[in-house]
């Protein structure tokens, strides 16, 4: 088995590489193809990559970005959205929408890359909210109820100079540089406190970092392991995946640094959690996936779990 941070390293590079940017044939193959049902009057849904996870405000549906547009899991049944097909990355719902970034549908004319964009309507309708044609934005978090957006900018343009991490409360309007003091390693996933727009947590295949004062210093929350999966609960703590395969465990970290456990779904070898969420209505309902995308759903803080999508293929019942 190779060494824990090498695999996710990885794997993180290998879906940045071939889960970013929309290729015009592929997508026109996908807008044409008809729609496949099996197991009864249920379709079976693909996805070809997964870019993000989110629960609604409400509580009723949870989104995924999976590179030929969104999915939508709904009464226990993954569906495909309706409207375009763009391929978002750093998606990140808040309760008035999302935000995302990412490429454009070639069945659209926004610029590529999208910038930064704003959907009230489950992706039926965007918003440019800034830096179309100039930055896709792989890494992005966004408060639940704070108006804070955080980033990792990857290079230069016309709203920022450097590279690293910025904030905004004004939909873009402006930005705000982090100076990240007290980071180690490779910036992997982020998270936006729910409430308080200072907060923010990254992770790194060194462990979890959380910052009050809007990114400028940060302290370790969390060592020992590379932690590819982060997001906070709607009651402000954090929670974050960490470990492979059989070892993955799901840690709860109060600001204070206080941890508890979730029990983790069994999770294959040399594969390991990418993206979790927590339902705003239900504090004991989580959804997780994986880079090999399997996505896991539970109702009781982990104590059972059930497999919704196995290989990028849904689970539905017919």
């Amino acid at each position: 088995m190779k060494p824990l941070s090498t695999f996710i390293l990885t794997v993180l590079t290998a879906m940045i590489i071939t889960g970013c940017g929309t290729d015009p044939a592929e997508e026109e193959l996908q807008q044409a193809a008809p729609e496949v049902e099996n197991k009864g009057s249920v379709e079976e849904v693909e996805f070809p990559h997964i870019h993000g996870l989110a629960f609604t405000e409400d509580g009723e549906k949870a989104f995924i970005p999976a590179h030929s547009g969104l999915r939508v899991y709904e009464d226990g049944v993954w569906k495909k959205v309706e409207g375009p097909r763009h391929d978002y990355m750093g998606f990140t719902m808040t309760a008035e929408g999302f935000y995302s970034s990412g490429h454009p549908s070639m069945q659209t004319d926004y610029e590529n890359p999208l910038g930064i964009i704003k959907s009230t309507d489950e992706g039926k309708t965007i918003e440019v909210l800034g830096l179309e044609g100039e930055v896709d934005f792989h890494l992005m978090a966004a408060g639940y109820n704070s108006g804070a957006i955080y980033v990792m900018n990857p290079a230069p343009n016309s709203s920022m100079d450097d590279t690293g991490l910025y904030m905004t409360t004004n939909e873009a309007g402006d930005w705000e540089k982090g100076s990240m003091n007290g980071v180690s390693g490779e910036i992997i996933a982020m998270a936006a406190h729910p409430e308080e727009q200072s907060t923010v947590a990254v992770s790194t295949e060194k462990g979890v970092y959380l910052s009050q004062n809007a990114g400028d210093t940060f302290e370790q929350v969390l060592d020992g392991s590379p932690t590819p999966a982060l997001t906070f609960t709607h009651d402000g703590k954090m929670l974050a995946a960490k470990g492979i395969g059989k070892e993955t465990t799901l840690q709860v970290i109060d600001l204070s640094g206080e941890k508890q456990q979730i029990q983790a779904p069994e999770i294959k070898e040399e594969d390991a959690i990418s993206y979790i969420a927590q339902n705003p209505q239900s504090a004991e309902t989580f959804m997780v996936t994986t880079f090999k995308k399997d996505i896991f759903y539970t109702e009781d803080s982990g104590e059972t779990w059930e497999q919704t999508a196995k290989e990028g293929e849904s689970q539905n019942n017919s």
